[in-house]
């Protein structure tokens, strides 16, 4: 599985043992990890297109990735949340990772099925790390095909151009839906 780590540049020295042990246990369960983030903004970097470059990158790898891990402590800065928002925008898992009483209160009332939530020490990571890829593994969206009519896709097709929403999105929705009213599925 392919992971995106990100984590406060801000605050890189004071943690970087977390952030390079974070690193390593994921690739401990086989996760290969994306290039992390504090490498392509650095702190010194003042250059605009060295930033836009930087963002784009971001922003593809974020794609690339089967799944994202965050490192939130509070205070953590604007960029973690903005990439945590990123992530979850395009349906992929994420980790988000917190030291006791550190708690990222804004971003801890997001309530979405795709972010994993995880307190941790330096003593517990590994295996509250373990746990929370497996998690993920479990909320992957899995590609799924099918044919229909031209009458149907004439249909999708509308959907998508007058209400602006992706036909896959308005699928699942349906389903969704379906899923509730069904009281024999639970």
């Amino acid at each position: 599985m392919k992971a995106y780590f990100s984590a406060s540049r801000y605050y890189r020295d004071q943690n970087i043992d977390n952030y390079n042990k974070i690193v390593e246990m994921l690739k401990g369960n086989d996760c290969r990890i994306l290039e992390n983030t504090s490498r392509l903004f650095p702190k010194d970097s003042s250059k605009i297109e060295d930033r836009v470059n930087g963002y784009k990158k971001m922003l593809d790898m974020i794609d690339k990735a089967d799944f994202s891990v965050f490192e939130a402590s509070f205070p953590s800065t604007l960029h973690i949340g903005h990439e945590i928002t990123l992530a979850i925008d395009k349906g992929k898992p994420v980790i988000v990772l917190y030291t006791k009483g550190s708690e990222p209160m804004l971003f801890r009332g997001i309530q979405n099925d795709k972010i994993v939530w995880v307190e941790y020490n330096l003593d517990n990571l590994e295996e509250k790390l373990a746990e929370a890829i497996v998690q993920v593994k479990n909320i992957q969206d899995v590609r799924f095909n099918f044919f229909v009519s031209p009458q149907i896709l004439n249909f999708l097709d509308w959907v998508a151009k007058e209400r602006r929403i992706p036909r896959s999105v308005f699928l699942r929705s349906l389903i969704e839906k379906e899923m509730k009213k069904e009281k024999e599925y639970k």
